[in-house]
């Protein structure tokens, strides 16, 4: 089996390239994890929320909170309060480091889902990938505080493996591995709760290609009932205490007014100034510099529905204004949207990633990585409609909702492996040319 191994991975020179990309992603991450980083806003939010659940206050941020605790995705804090029970205490590095080798095994998911994208050249596809994948800087960056991102990039990579992997045998039972990761994903990033049931759907098309419409049901069904599983007890717990159907977090209603608030340009950053320099009879001249936006939004949404629930006021404010952006300001929504969507890719979140290198970095990945979704579909390969899905999917989102880089680096594994297969086709093709001009 050793031998095995080895051979299958390009011999011992291919292992130990390998070995070290893993060491050093696993490196950087746990170096990250143990210095710690001045956590953003959120960071500090799901630190906070799963500290009260050690110390049995429940699921809320704390006295001090400007919005409400249910904003935020469940899955992070919950996991974080079980190493804190596990662990007898509240040990923040602990947890961070335990995250830490959860993200360390993405860049070895990329490589395994680079390999299987390119047959001829898997094993320096799969390398390309994991070496990037290892030292994205934004990723390591979010790694040395309490975010979502590192570890759901790890499980949205780990779910679409574990798609391509139960696609491989003849057997029902391995469809409940992706449809777990993908139900865990959904509660570290609810907007994933949908997005797994779409590739749920993508399994049923795929395996009807192949066997019986029964098999390609159960297959499928039991992608969505494994999500289910993990996501249920949570919206179980929301009914309860929120007395309404939420399935994951709240929230959504101020995600979507943001997301389609035209004077801010696409950026979310500018809603709350534009929000108080638009209603001056709500908001003091300066209250965009002492309250943050989820503040602003719950006094307008106040304001404009009284007694009625923020959130559900904002949602309510947001579909509004996104008929009246289309219906009387279409030519203006489009470049709104076609900013968003160029805000999202054009570069990683983080300072870091606006430095020349990095930058360049992000733009060739990107680039490469579109390229080998492109050569996915060219060659028919049904991993093109997985993955593609999922890309179209977070930019719809983004599209409807706040753009956020946050967003596009969950996928910073999968377009590392599509980047990984691009890289190699394209150096195949310009050997080959230049043996013609050989020639």
């Amino acid at each position: 089996m050793p031998n095995r191994l080895v051979a299958g991975n390009g011999g011992r020179l291919g292992i130990a390239a390998l070995v070290a990309i893993l060491l050093l992603g696993a490196g950087l991450r746990l170096g990250e994890a143990w210095s710690g980083r001045a956590p953003v806003f959120d960071a500090a939010a799901y630190a906070a929320i799963a500290k009260n659940l050690e110390e049995g206050d429940g699921f809320t941020v704390g006295a001090a909170a400007t919005q409400p605790s249910t904003d935020y995705s469940p899955g992070l804090p919950l996991f974080v309060a079980g190493i804190y029970k596990v662990t007898g205490g509240v040990h923040e590095r602990l947890a961070r480091i335990v995250l830490a080798l959860i993200g360390a095994l993405a860049p070895l998911f990329a490589y395994l889902l680079a390999r299987r994208l390119s047959p001829r050249h898997g094993i320096t596809a799969g390398l390309i990938a994991a070496l990037v994948v290892a030292i994205y800087p934004a990723t390591l960056e979010y790694t040395g505080m309490l975010m979502t991102e590192p570890l759901a990039a790890t499980l949205l990579i780990g779910g679409i493996l574990g798609i391509v992997w139960a696609a491989d045998r003849d057997s029902l039972r391995r469809w409940i591995v992706p449809g777990l990761t993908l139900g865990a994903l959904a509660l570290v990033r609810p907007e994933y709760l949908a997005i797994g049931l779409l590739l749920a759907l993508i399994v049923f098309l795929r395996q009807r290609l192949h066997m019986p419409w029964r098999r390609a049901v159960g297959a499928a069904a039991i992608v969505a009932l494994g999500i289910v599983l993990v996501v249920a007890p949570w919206t179980a717990r929301n009914a309860f205490a929120l007395h309404r159907f939420v399935s994951v977090s709240t929230g959504g209603g101020q995600v979507l007014f943001a997301g389609t608030y035209l004077p801010s340009d696409g950026n979310p950053e500018k809603v709350g100034a534009a929000v108080v320099a638009e209603h001056p009879l709500i908001f003091a001249p300066n209250a965009a510099e002492n309250l943050r936006l989820e503040q602003i939004l719950a006094r307008l949404a106040e304001a404009t529905y009284p007694g009625m629930e923020p959130d559900q006021a904002l949602s309510k404010m947001g579909r509004e204004q996104l008929k009246d952006d289309i219906e009387h300001h279409t030519g203006e929504y489009i470049g709104f949207v076609a900013a968003k969507i160029g805000r999202i890719w054009s570069h990683g979140p983080r300072a870091i990633m606006r430095t020349p290198v990095w930058e360049a970095l992000h733009w060739v990945l990107l680039g490469l990585g579109l390229l080998g979704l492109g050569l996915l579909a060219y060659l028919r390969r049904w991993e093109a409609l997985l993955i593609g899905a999922v890309f179209l999917a977070v930019t719809l989102v983004s599209a409807l909702l706040v753009a956020s880089p946050r967003r596009v680096l969950v996928l910073i594994p999968l377009l590392a492996a599509c980047a990984g297969m691009a890289a190699v086709w394209l150096t195949a093709a310009i050997r080959r040319r230049g043996d013609q001009s050989v020639l």
